[in-house]
């Protein structure tokens, strides 16, 4: 307590220089605590944006895997600890399954008239997130394609925010514009299954349009129109657009899960009422795992690929084996990509922080030069009068520490004021402020120290 007592006396008597440099380490420390805050600010927005748009999602391609199966896996796949959720949707790309939506648009006693679009068709459960769970392969559409997997979101522009229920679809925005329709209108969805020698259609009437939705791909908007014209209940005529790009379009209608169901029903009767051998049937080939978030991803990963493996699949990614698995990351917004992002987050707030502990750590040094210029006698005389180094050096490094917790008292202070800052983030501030001002002053301490009492005193003189 006595060196505590004379240190701050010293201190007192050359007040400007000390109180100066606390006034200066305390918004430092502020500055320090500032960034480290806003980068774990940043940081988090930037994960919690990536896994709303599906980050922390993967997808297995599953390959010689019966339909009645996929939704034991996907059960079983929601039961692990760290997977928020498994859906297994049906896709019309690369089943060879379009979907006609057609909206009435004009009628009188003898005559209809409809409007609609040639899309796909996805067919979905309850649980699906729209926004989330939607992904193509495009390999799927076109075998000259890469074998990768773009996550598409379907974003709600309107109507109610989920999957529709067995009397309900949802279609794509540039689709309702295009017919001019609004969510509450009835639709005619017609399902065709073009596999066949010829094909096989199955018609829904009065499905309740229950939403429109944005796709964000490179399939936005693309769809093909058509004008019908019907007389006393007879279609006559279908007028189709013939500029609508080349292949299938990623861009879907939305169906229930049941609805879709009910349609690969009607194309096994129907086959085997022609009489045809049995074909491949489109079914189901993804599973999209969504992981609780984007640091359970790897955890999720090797255990929903134990869960396969321990369900007789192998792993492999040729498409050729039987009963196997591969696993896709998308292409877009997966988790390696939020990562990268969150790094350079990271990275750019660190180089600031390092900045000002480097202004700090300069400034501190710079005082503690003066000091000992200013004392550099003191040095001399106080060796000579039998002190030892080492207590000289913790007296003039108790100075030191005295100023440093003054500025950070300061600045905790004004952090209690003006709460801006986490307290984590203040803690660190002032423990790396204090240790980077201490590194630099270390050598300075010891500059004098290194000096014999006679030289001091004759370099005074």
């Amino acid at each position: 307590m006595g060196l505590v007592r004379l240190a701050l006396i010293d201190l007192g008597r050359a007040w400007p220089r000390p109180g100066l440099a606390v006034l200066a380490i305390a918004p430092a420390v502020l500055a320090v605590a500032f960034f480290a805050t806003q980068i774990e600010l940043r940081r988090g927005e930037v994960l919690a944006a990536y896994e709303a748009v599906g980050a922390a999602t993967f997808v297995f391609q599953l390959t010689g895997i019966p339909d009645d199966e996929i939704d034991s896996l996907a059960g079983s796949t929601r039961g692990l600890g760290a997977v928020n959720s498994a859906e297994a949707p049906y896709s019309g790309i690369g089943g060879e399954i379009v979907a006609d939506t057609s909206f009435l648009v004009f009628r009188n006693e003898q005559q209809q008239e409809y409007l609609g679009a040639r899309t796909n068709v996805l067919g979905v459960d309850p649980n699906f997130d729209l926004a989330r769970d939607y992904y193509v392969n495009f390999h799927d559409a076109n075998p000259k394609a890469p074998e990768t997997v773009l996550g598409m979101p379907l974003l709600t522009t309107g109507g109610v925010a989920r999957a529709p229920g067995p009397h309900e679809v949802r279609i794509p925005s540039g689709v309702a514009d295009y017919v001019g329709v609004q969510p509450g209108t009835d639709a005619i969805v017609e399902l065709v299954y073009t596999g066949g020698k010829e094909p096989i259609v199955q018609r829904f009437d009065g499905l309740r349009l229950s939403g429109t939705f944005d796709l964000v791909g490179p399939d936005q908007g693309r769809f093909n129109p058509f004008w019908r014209f019907n007389s006393r209940g007879q279609d006559v005529l279908t007028v189709r657009s013939e500029d609508t790009g080349t292949g299938p379009t990623a861009l879907p209608i939305v169906l229930n899960v049941e609805v879709f169901r009910g349609f690969l029903s009607s194309i096994r009767t129907e086959l085997a009422r022609q009489g045809v051998a049995p074909a491949r049937l489109p079914g189901r080939h993804q599973l999209v795992v969504r992981a609780n978030s984007l640091a359970d991803v790897p955890v999720a990963e090797a255990a929903a690929e134990r869960l396969l493996l321990q369900r007789g699949l192998e792993q492999a990614c040729d498409g050729q084996s039987t009963r196997s698995f591969c696993l896709r990351l998308p292409e877009k917004n997966n988790f390696r990509v939020a990562l990268n992002e969150q790094k350079k987050i990271g990275t750019g707030g660190a180089f600031f922080i390092a900045l000002l502990l480097t202004l700090v750590a300069i400034g501190t040094a710079g005082l503690q030069v003066q000091t000992v210029i200013t004392r550099w006698r003191d040095y001399g005389v106080l060796q000579a009068l039998g002190f030892a180094p080492a207590q000289i050096l913790a007296y003039y490094g108790l100075q030191l520490v005295l100023v440093l917790i003054g500025g950070v008292a300061i600045a905790a202070l004004v952090a209690v004021l003006l709460p801006a800052w986490s307290t984590t983030s203040l803690i660190t501030a002032a423990g790396l402020a204090t240790t980077a001002a201490g590194l630099a002053a270390l050598p300075v301490l010891l500059w004098p120290l290194w000096r014999l009492p006679a030289e001091l005193l004759r370099d005074t003189a």
